[in-house]
């Protein structure tokens, strides 16, 4: 009995998704038909959009269903402008670059960091407890001073002064190994 109910509800988000799919695919495609570079692309983002759509608990259950889908439809094309721009960005920046600008990953660059990071774990063990947390809060949460102190209930002041020393005691062991 508890099969049936819910083959019976994926029945109707089905048809839902069915529905919604016959009536706005043709007006998808040719929205994006006219902001896409080709017909494939255009395609591909109709097909995303009943995907995302597919996703949700009860695609047919939506108020204004049109403003819902052609938001989400100017949604997917803004996010694939900002990936193309991200792209180019960094394939400029490739280009421009010397060779010395993009360092190689070699073994011994990546030996060299494990190495780095197991000083740094142990420098912050061998900190007292307090200095460790707010040297943590800052660098990791990346908590401003003022932020620390307030969580922490001691003064502005106290939060620079356990910085410093934290990054003495760092510098110190960096230089010494």
């Amino acid at each position: 009995m508890e099969q049936n109910a819910r083959r019976e509800a994926g029945r109707q988000e089905g048809d839902g998704l069915a529905e919604i799919s016959a009536r706005f695919a043709r007006p998808l495609r040719s929205f994006f038909r006219k902001r896409a570079y080709n017909e494939q692309e255009a395609d591909d983002l109709v097909q995303e959009v009943f995907c995302r759509l597919a996703a949700r608990e009860q695609p047919g259950a939506m108020e204004n269903a049109e403003a819902y889908i052609f938001q989400m439809a100017a949604n997917l094309l803004r996010d694939r402008a900002r990936r193309r721009a991200t792209r180019a960005a960094a394939d400029r920046a490739l280009e421009t670059g010397d060779a010395n600008s993009v360092e190689e990953i070699s073994p011994e660059r990546v030996l060299l960091g494990k190495q780095r990071v197991a000083i740094l774990e142990r420098v912050l063990g061998e900190l007292p407890e307090r200095t460790r947390v707010i040297f943590l809060l800052h660098r990791f949460e990346e908590l401003k001073y003022a932020e620390i102190a307030r969580r922490l209930d001691i003064s502005v002041s106290s939060v620079e002064k356990h910085m410093m020393e934290a990054m003495r005691r760092i510098k110190a062991r960096f230089e010494h190994d």
